[in-house]
């Protein structure tokens, strides 16, 4: 397999369980910390956690941003679809929440390439 592609499809895969498992479709858990700390502080916890993911996972494998960039829109794009068919949901916000947690990932990921390319 081509290594692009791969990176590619590495990345797509991790952002497809870093989604899922920052906020579960359905059954979301961060709703007990929601009320002890209230929602933007939620919210800034879980959009942290996705820049700190998104960085980590570049920093270690070296995938570029662009490559990265593109497997998460791909996880994006076949996870709204999968939600879409799966659990019709009432409202179209997931496919805003998801594109924010997508947004971190990727930010994070370009975080973590610039630091995987440095000489420290």
């Amino acid at each position: 397999m081509d290594r692009h592609l791969q990176e590619t499809a590495v990345s797509g895969v991790f952002a497809s369980l870093a989604g899922v498992v920052l906020w579960p479709p359905g059954g979301v858990y961060w709703t007990p910390v929601a009320t002890a700390v209230g929602e933007t502080i939620t919210l800034i916890i879980v959009a942290t956690a996705a820049f700190g993911l998104g960085a980590i996972f570049a920093w270690l494998t070296g995938v570029s941003s662009a490559r990265f960039a593109a497997g998460d829109f791909a996880a994006y794009t076949v996870g709204m679809v999968a939600i879409e068919v799966a659990i019709a949901p009432d409202s179209p916000v997931h496919l805003a929440w998801y594109a924010g947690l997508a947004a971190c990932l990727a930010v994070g990921a370009g975080v973590g390439t610039v630091l995987s390319s440095r000489q420290w």
